[in-house]
């Protein structure tokens, strides 16, 4: 783990499982790849909001990075929004919700149209595609050690 990754990932660690805060707690937590090189942190504001961090750090430098909300709307659904390093925010609303998954879309973004994440066990896996999953990429990360 890089020294920025262990400044701003480690201390979440404490998060994912905790089950008082949200019914997103499955998302808390800090996810990496098995090469460290991709990391996303979810750490739990409030009941109605999420902060997320992601960083791909390669040879000690970023080479990119966005700020991410998740935030329960007044409808009780959730709207994901991320900024992304020297980009306009996108924001998407949840269109489906399971007990360790959620899904996000926006038909008008150009790409991605689609967010899908999932835990399984230590695991959680992301995808981004256009609406109805076309042109899928994945993203899997492990808990952080």
């Amino acid at each position: 783990m890089t020294r920025l990754s262990a400044l701003l990932l480690t201390p979440c660690l404490a998060l994912a499982g905790d089950t008082e805060t949200s019914n997103l707690d499955w998302l808390a937590g800090c996810w990496a790849t098995p090469d460290q090189i991709a990391q996303e942190v979810w750490a739990i504001e409030d009941d109605d909001l999420l902060l997320g961090f992601s960083v791909n750090i390669r040879d000690n430098k970023v080479g990119f990075y966005e700020l991410m909300t998740i935030r329960r709307s007044s409808d009780n659904t959730w709207v994901f929004t991320a900024r992304p390093a020297g980009q306009l925010p996108g924001s998407f609303d949840s269109s489906q919700t399971g007990e360790q998954s959620i899904t996000f879309i926006n038909p008008e973004h150009d790409y991605p149209q689609q967010i899908t994440y999932r835990r399984e066990g230590r695991e959680l896996l992301a995808t981004i595609s256009l609406l109805g999953g076309a042109n899928p990429t994945n993203f899997n990360k492990a808990a952080c050690e």
